[in-house]
């Protein structure tokens, strides 16, 4: 049997999933304002920079050390989500931001979407009483390189925002892995917070061997201090650049 479905009721249920979704947007009405006027923000960098349309998967790797412990118990962390995640509102088209936490190992915790990002910290991350570690950076990165590049190749590119709030133990192990990544359509935006120097992350922004240049890097001793426009400036600093060498080299379709 043939079943006809008509413009109209085609119509209708698009009209009924943008209700639905503006309805988890604003189940907490003061949020959903700030990550309107985020993503507002976002869409005019994207236009300035030309990449307005681009399509990302949004990776967010949250550093979980034991200096790290303050921040994601004092709302630090879940300030700093509700600021990254307008992020994979523009880029992705699932709306819907990956996340891990990292120290001595690594954790991914359910994807971050409009629904459960009110309280993510405490209801998803702090309820699991996980221990704070040391600093690595390689495993996370390997497992991001590993699903992006090998599990879920995709031609839509991975943007990873990797904070951090200190040096690594595993200096070689880190380098390998960013120019094994460099092969692949992953944008990696390292940034330090805190008093720490970061002159590794600064090495691994200049990094030489790699097939194209995958990283960029910025230290902000505070990123409450930096206003909304100021954040996503840094966020987006060179990734438009790194989308037109994934070009030339047939990386992405976009």
């Amino acid at each position: 049997m043939a079943f006809f479905i008509s413009k109209d009721s085609i119509k209708k249920s698009s009209q009924q999933q943008q209700t639905q979704k503006k309805i988890s947007l604003t189940k907490n009405e003061e949020l959903n304002k700030k990550l309107t006027l985020r993503k507002d923000i976002i869409d005019e960098k994207a236009k300035s920079a030309s990449i307005n349309g681009s399509v990302a998967r949004v990776v967010f790797a949250l550093d979980h050390s034991g200096s790290m412990r303050t921040m994601y118990k004092d709302g630090t962390v879940q300030t700093l989500l509700e600021r990254v995640f307008p992020m994979a509102m523009y880029f992705d088209d699932n709306a819907e931001l990956d996340f891990y936490w990292f120290d001595s190992i690594y954790k991914e915790f359910e994807p971050v979407t409009p629904d459960n990002l009110d309280g993510y910290v405490s209801k998803i991350i702090l309820s699991k009483k996980d221990h704070f570690g040391g600093t690595c950076y390689a495993p996370i990165m390997q497992e991001i390189t590993k699903r992006y590049a090998y599990q879920q190749k995709s031609t839509v590119p991975t943007f990873v925002i990797f904070i951090t709030d200190g040096a690594n133990s595993d200096k070689t192990a880190s380098k390998e892995i960013l120019t094994e990544a460099s092969r692949y359509n992953i944008f990696w935006k390292f940034i330090g917070i805190g008093n720490d120097k970061f002159d590794f992350l600064e090495r691994l922004d200049n990094l030489k061997g790699r097939f194209i240049d995958n990283a960029n890097f910025a230290n902000v001793n505070d990123l409450s201090y930096l206003s909304d426009d100021q954040l996503y400036t840094l966020l987006l600093e060179e990734y438009s650049d790194w989308l037109g060498l994934c070009r030339q080299h047939g990386l992405i379709s976009q």
